[in-house]
């Protein structure tokens, strides 16, 4: 992939986010997560575009973060629309990729700064 098939796959959570409607705070929670992640791994893919070889270097990291965002909406969809007996379990889930896999975004956007 390279770094605008990223972003064209990421269209769907920004929309997502964009349209959001107020009221459940634990899904607005989400929401925030994800926005805040989308945008960095934006600004990160930017910061690629513009260096060949730090793109061809970080690129397996780049793929993890993507497929972290894709995770994380895909779970955040099946929380919102799945029988609330799911809902303990996809909590788990959810906590599990933003305290694990989540941050590992804004770790490579502190290392491409430095």
């Amino acid at each position: 992939m390279n770094l605008k098939d990223y972003v064209q796959e990421n269209q769907k959570v920004i929309n997502l986010v964009k349209d959001k409607v107020p009221g459940n705070s634990e899904v607005d929670m989400y929401y925030g997560t994800l926005d805040y992640a989308t945008a960095r791994f934006h600004t990160i893919l930017l910061k690629l575009s513009q260096d060949v070889l730090k793109e061809q270097e970080h690129m397996t990291e780049v793929y993890d973060c993507f497929v972290a965002i894709q995770d994380f909406y895909k779970n955040v969809q099946r929380y919102r629309f799945w029988p609330k007996i799911t809902r303990p379990f996809l909590k788990l889930v959810l906590h599990g990729i933003g305290t694990r896999r989540i941050p590992k975004i804004k770790r490579l956007l502190k290392k491409l700064d430095n």
